[in-house]
C-alpha cells in the first residue's frame, strides 16, 4: 500500500486547514449572512472540511463566532492603543489612528458589516463576551481626545458622543461597500486607489469634528465692514 493509499488516522481531516484561515471564511459568511442564518454546514463545505472536522477547532457555532469577533475587535483596539501611545501631536495621532483603521478594515472587508451587524442584531458577542474588549477600546479612544480637549487641541465637547461619531465615519463606508458598488461611476471601495481617499477624506472630516477651529480671517470676523456698507 502507498502512502497517498494509507488510511487517514481516525478524527483527523482528509485536507487539513490553518485555523486563521477557518476564521477568514467564517468572518466572511457571518457578515453576508448573520449569526442566524449561518450553520456549521455553510463554513465546512466552503473550506472543504466534513462538518466533524470543524469540531477540531471550534466546539459549536457561537465559540466558533466569539473568537471570529475577537479577532476583530481586538486587532482593531491594538491599532487604537499602538496609535494612541506613539509620539506626535493630537492631530497627528488622530491623523495615523485613522489611517491605521482605515488599512485594517480595509484588509478585512468584511469586518466593517460584521461590525454593525452584531450592534443591530445581536447580543451574542458585543454584549456578552466581547463586552470587555469594547469597554476598553471606547475608554482608551474618549481618553484620547479628553486629554486632546484639556491641551487646547480639541474642541470641547462630549467625548463619548464624539468617539461613536468617528467610529460610525470609520465602520459604514466599509459595511456598505456593495451599496457604493451599485451606485453610478463607482469604483471598488477595497482598491487601494480608493483606500488612498478614503483615508483623505476621513483626515479631513474627523479634523473637522475634533479639532478647535482656528481664526477666522478678518474680513469674516465680527464688525467687518460689508460690501456697499458707509463709514459712520
Amino acid at each position: 500500500m502507498s502512502d497517498t493509499d494509507a488510511p487517514r488516522r481516525p478524527g483527523r481531516p482528509a485536507h487539513p486547514i490553518g485555523r486563521q484561515r477557518l476564521l477568514g471564511i467564517a468572518l466572511e459568511a457571518f457578515a453576508r449572512d448573520g449569526f442566524g442564518a449561518t450553520s456549521l454546514n455553510t463554513v465546512a463545505q466552503i473550506s472543504g472540511l466534513r462538518r466533524a472536522s470543524l469540531y477540531h477547532h471550534f466546539p459549536t457555532k457561537e465559540a466558533m463566532y466569539h473568537e471570529v469577533l475577537n479577532e476583530v475587535v481586538s486587532g482593531l483596539g491594538k491599532l487604537v492603543l499602538a496609535a494612541r501611545l506613539r509620539s506626535g501631536g493630537f492631530p497627528e495621532r488622530l491623523d495615523r489612528l485613522g489611517d491605521l483603521v482605515t488599512d485594517y478594515l480595509g484588509r478585512h472587508p468584511p469586518a466593517a458589516r460584521l461590525l454593525l451587524r452584531e450592534m443591530v442584531e445581536g447580543r451574542h458577542y458585543l454584549f456578552g463576551p466581547g463586552q470587555a474588549n469594547v469597554r476598553q477600546a471606547f475608554e482608551i479612544i474618549e481618553a484620547f481626545l479628553r486629554a486632546g480637549m484639556r491641551r487646547g487641541a480639541f474642541r470641547r465637547q462630549d467625548p463619548r458622543q464624539l468617539a461613536v461619531s468617528i467610529v460610525g465615519l470609520h465602520l459604514f463606508y466599509f459595511a456598505a461597500a456593495d451599496l457604493l458598488r451599485s451606485l453610478p461611476g463607482s469604483a471598488n471601495p477595497f482598491a487601494p486607489e480608493q483606500i488612498a481617499l478614503r483615508k483623505r477624506t476621513l483626515r479631513a472630516q474627523v479634523r473637522a469634528l475634533c479639532l478647535t477651529p482656528g481664526p477666522r480671517p478678518a474680513s469674516r470676523r465680527a464688525g467687518a465692514m460689508r460690501p456697499g456698507a458707509k463709514k459712520r
